[in-house]
């Protein structure tokens, strides 16, 4: 997973943001922004990519919709800053940036890295360098974090257009990344991203359909000291299981509407009828994170039917936030499968 710096809080989880434990930080971005720009002149309508397009060809603007509104932006822009989601998103999709908030190099490839190096650094989470921005002249400001995160975004009005995604609940990310590539006009990529992603959706329903029908999946990973939460299939991971046509054990007690929910190490015995197991496997070389580790070792834990035929998995990736992520956790999905008895 692609990691960028923001804030969490302990009482909703988000992917893919370091700071002291970005396992655990809370879904969604500071939704808010429409800016308004000054030009007279004639549109035409072009309504391909994540929503309605006006093209004004004699400006060379173009007004892209966003979750509050309408923002007209440079139809080819050349000098943008990405923030938290944003920035990861477009360097997926080789889209040049000039700033971003500091991205976790230790998820980069050797080719990200090098693009990375030659951008400004303009903060860490939501915590931003409005001097370097406004010496990097942007011309386009893209945003992507926690709803609870606060951005200045009043403060960088003034210095370019500002679109910001909300994301409210960890289903909204990966529609996001598509609005977000598409305003930075690389829509094509992240059709294709998702393309990828949707062929291999069907060939594991197609290739696994009697596995996947006779299993029953649980996504776990450990918290604060004695608990441990349980995701289900409105979380990071437990989205892809479900476009994946994963079925997840039913859990006694389990709360309505939520994408995760706490339970004590005591109460390990729930995950009885979960034949496979899933858990937070973004430690090193793709081993499970030292609060999982604290989890398993537990006595009860090794009574699980799962474990104890060793259907407990974990999984790099475990907050995704990206379509290329998404592909990697279906080959992985598809390893699982194609093991099981």
């Amino acid at each position: 997973m692609l990691r960028t710096r923001a804030h969490a809080t302990s009482a909703a989880r988000t992917p893919g943001i370091r700071t002291a434990r970005l396992r655990r930080a809370a879904a969604g971005l500071v939704a808010a922004v429409a800016v308004t720009l000054t030009a007279s002149c004639s549109t035409t309508t072009d309504g391909s990519g994540g929503g309605e397009k006006k093209k004004d060809g004699a400006s060379g603007t173009r007004t892209v919709q966003t979750p509050d509104g309408p923002v007209k932006i440079p139809a080819d822009p050349q000098r943008i800053i990405g923030l938290s989601y944003a920035s990861a998103w477009m360097l997926d999709a080789g889209v040049p940036m000039v700033g971003v908030t500091d991205i976790d190099s230790g998820a980069l490839s050797a080719d990200q890295k090098a693009a990375v190096e030659k951008m400004t650094i303009v903060g860490e989470g939501n915590e931003l360098n409005f001097e370097k921005i406004l010496s990097l002249k942007p011309d386009l400001i893209v945003i992507s974090a926690p709803k609870h995160v606060p951005f200045n975004i009043e403060k960088l009005k003034p210095i370019a257009p500002v679109l910001s995604y909300g994301i409210g609940k960890p289903t909204e990310l990966l529609p996001a990344s598509l609005s977000v590539l598409d305003a930075a006009g690389a829509a094509e990529k992240g059709a294709e991203f998702k393309k990828a992603y949707d062929d291999k959706l069907a060939g594991l329903k197609s290739d696994y359909a009697d596995k996947i029908a006779r299993t029953d999946w649980a996504i776990v990973n450990s918290g604060e000291a004695g608990k441990f939460s349980v995701y289900t299939e409105t979380s990071w991971l437990g989205a892809v299981a479900k476009d994946a046509g994963l079925k997840f054990a039913p859990v006694a007690g389990a709360p309505e509407g939520e994408f995760s929910y706490d339970l004590s190490f005591e109460q390990i015995g729930k995950l009885k009828d979960a034949d496979v197991i899933l858990v937070d496997g973004d430690g090193e070389n793709g081993a499970p994170v030292a609060e999982t580790v604290s989890l398993t070792e537990q006595k009860n834990w090794s009574e699980l039917p799962a474990a104890k035929k060793k259907q407990v998995h974990p999984v790099p990736g475990f907050f995704i936030s990206r379509y290329p992520e998404g592909v990697k956790i279906l080959d992985q999905f598809e390893q699982i499968l194609k093991d099981l008895p």
